[in-house]
C-alpha cells in the first residue's frame, strides 16, 4: 500500500499530463504507421518499375526471337509454328517472365494469327507481338495487404529487307568498301558470285564455331575488273576527314536510308590492311552495289543513268548491305597465294586475285527500318524470298 499522504495520491490520480503521455503515445504509432507506409511505397514502387523495365527487355527478346525463326523461313529454312512458339518461350525464360499471348502480324502490324497454333507460319505473317508478365513479391508493401504485385508489357518485331542503317555507335559499323552484286570471280571465267550461292550465308554461331572454315568466304578484290570494288568516301554519311584508313579502323557513319548514292575515296587499299584486321572476329556491314554512275541522276534512280563510268570519283547506287564477319584480310597486293588457298571458297584463281578478305557473310540482326523482302514465294508450304544477296534483318518497333 502506498506510503504517500490521501491527497497527494489523488493529486497523482488525476494528474493531466498523465494523459498527455498517453496521447503522444497514439500520435507517434500513428506517424510510425505512415513512415513505414511511404518507405514501402518508395521501396517497392521502385522495385515494381526495375520489374516491369525488366519484363519488358523480355518481351522484346521475345518478339524479336519469334520474329527471327520468320526470318530463318523467308531465307528458306523450314520452319513451322512450333519453332516461333519455342523460341518466343525460351527468350521469356530466360527472362523470368511468363507467356501470356503471343500473336502474328504482317507488315502493317495487323493481326494475323496466334502463335502456338500448330501447323506452318501464316504466309502473312511477317512478325510477331509477345505479351508476357511476371510476378513478384514485394518488401514493405504486405503490411498495407500487397504483399505480391505483377507487370505486363509487349512488344512487336518485325521481319524484311533492311532499308536503312542505324549509326556505327549503335552497332552498324559499315566498311567503306563496296562490292558488286554479284561480285565476278579474277579466274578469266567472270562466274558470279553471291551471297546464299557460291558463298554460303549462316548463322552467326554457326559462323564462330566454324574453326574448320568449311562455311568461310573468299572475297577477290579483282585488279583485272575495274568496278567491282570501290573504296567509299565515308564524308557523304558523317565521317570527317579523308583519312581511309581511319575510316575503317573506327566506323564513324551515321544512321542513313538505303537505297543511297555513294562516292568513291581517293586512297591506297594495300596501305590499309593492318586497319581492316583489327576487326577480326567481328560483324562488319558491307554495302553492295548494283550500279555506277559518274553523276548522280536527277531522279536518283541508276536507270537514268547517262555516263556509267569507271575509274576515281565514280558513284556507287547500295540498294543493300551484307553482314561479314571478318577472318582476315589480304590486301597489300601481293597476296595471291593466300587469296587462291583454302580455307575460303570458292578460291581465286588467276593473277587477278591478288587481294581478297575471309569471313563469313551472316544473317543480321539489327533494329533499324526493315521493308517487304522481294521476291516471296511459297515452296512446299515455305516462303522464300529472293534477295539478291542482302540479308533479312529484324525491326524491334514495340
Amino acid at each position: 500500500m502506498s506510503k504517500l499522504p490521501l491527497e497527494q495520491r489523488l493529486f497523482a490520480a488525476t494528474d493531466p499530463r498523465r494523459g498527455e503521455r498517453g496521447q503522444a503515445l497514439v500520435v507517434m504509432t500513428i506517424a510510425l504507421a505512415g513512415l513505414l507506409a511511404m518507405a514501402a511505397l518508395i521501396i517497392d514502387a521502385g522495385y515494381a518499375m526495375a520489374q516491369h523495365r525488366a519484363t519488358q527487355n523480355a518481351t522484346d527478346a521475345a518478339a524479336m526471337a519469334g520474329a527471327s525463326v520468320i526470318v530463318e523461313e523467308l531465307a528458306g529454312v523450314a520452319r513451322s509454328d512450333s519453332n516461333v512458339l519455342a523460341a518466343v518461350q525460351d527468350a521469356l525464360a530466360v527472362n523470368d517472365t511468363t507467356l501470356d499471348v503471343a500473336l502474328y502480324v504482317d507488315q502493317n502490324n495487323n493481326v494475323v494469327g496466334t502463335v502456338g497454333q500448330g501447323g506452318g507460319i501464316p504466309h502473312s505473317a511477317y512478325g510477331v507481338q509477345a505479351t508476357g508478365y511476371r510476378e513478384f513479391s514485394t518488401f514493405l508493401a504486405g503490411m498495407i495487404g500487397m504483399s505480391e504485385m505483377d507487370t505486363t508489357t509487349s512488344a512487336t518485331a518485325l521481319a524484311g529487307a533492311p532499308q536503312g542503317v542505324c549509326p556505327a555507335t549503335e552497332g552498324c559499323a559499315v566498311l567503306p568498301v563496296t562490292f558488286s552484286v554479284p561480285v565476278r570471280t579474277c579466274d578469266g571465267t567472270n562466274r558470279p558470285l553471291r551471297i546464299g550461292n557460291e558463298w554460303p550465308l549462316v548463322d552467326l554461331e554457326t559462323a564462330q564455331a566454324d574453326s574448320s572454315g568449311q562455311h568461310m568466304s573468299t572475297i577477290p578484290l579483282c585488279t583485272n575488273g575495274p568496278g567491282g570494288v570501290g573504296w567509299l568516301d565515308m564524308q557523304r554519311v558523317g565521317c570527317s576527314g579523308n583519312n581511309l584508313a581511319q575510316w575503317i579502323t573506327t566506323p564513324c557513319n551515321v544512321s542513313f536510308d538505303i537505297p543511297i548514292w555513294l562516292q568513291t575515296a581517293s586512297g591506297n587499299m594495300n596501305n590499309v590492311e593492318s586497319a581492316l584486321n583489327s576487326h577480326r572476329g567481328k560483324v562488319l556491314l558491307v554495302p553492295m552495289f548494283d550500279s555506277t554512275c559518274r553523276d548522280v541522276p536527277s531522279s536518283g534512280q541508276p536507270a537514268d543513268c547517262t555516263n556509267p563510268g569507271q575509274g576515281n570519283n565514280i558513284w556507287y547506287h547500295i540498294p543493300q548491305f551484307a553482314a561479314f564477319l571478318l577472318h582476315e584480310a589480304y590486301v597489300q597486293g601481293n597476296d595471291g597465294p593466300s587469296c587462291n588457298s583454302a580455307p575460303g571458297k570458292p578460291l581465286g584463281g588467276g593473277n587477278g586475285a591478288t587481294s581478297c578478305l575471309k569471313g563469313w557473310f551472316v544473317r543480321f540482326i539489327t533494329v533499324g527500318p526493315v521493308g517487304p523482302p522481294r521476291d516471296c514465294q511459297v515452296v512446299n508450304g515455305h516462303r522464300t524470298c529472293t534477295t539478291t544477296g542482302a540479308d533479312l534483318a529484324v525491326q524491334l518497333i514495340r
